[in-house]
């Protein structure tokens, strides 16, 4: 036998679920924004690191100030 479910119950369960579904989605959005933070931070660190060529330029004019 089927037990039969009042429209008050479904409804309140409909919205229990939304809410879950609210708080699990504003959860992710949190999450994405510190990934998104960390990962700024690091493109900002190698942004910040010299790269080969700018090493090899670098050495290049210190070599043609100071003969070796």
């Amino acid at each position: 036998m089927k037990k039969k479910m009042a429209i008050d119950t479904l409804a309140r369960m409909t919205q229990d679920e939304f809410t879950r579904m609210g708080t699990t989605l504003t959860e992710l959005k949190e999450g994405q924004q510190r990934l998104e933070a960390g990962q700024q931070r690091i493109l900002d660190v190698i942004l910040e690191i010299p790269s080969k060529k700018a090493f090899e330029h670098l050495d290049s004019k210190v070599q043609t100030f100071v003969p070796d």
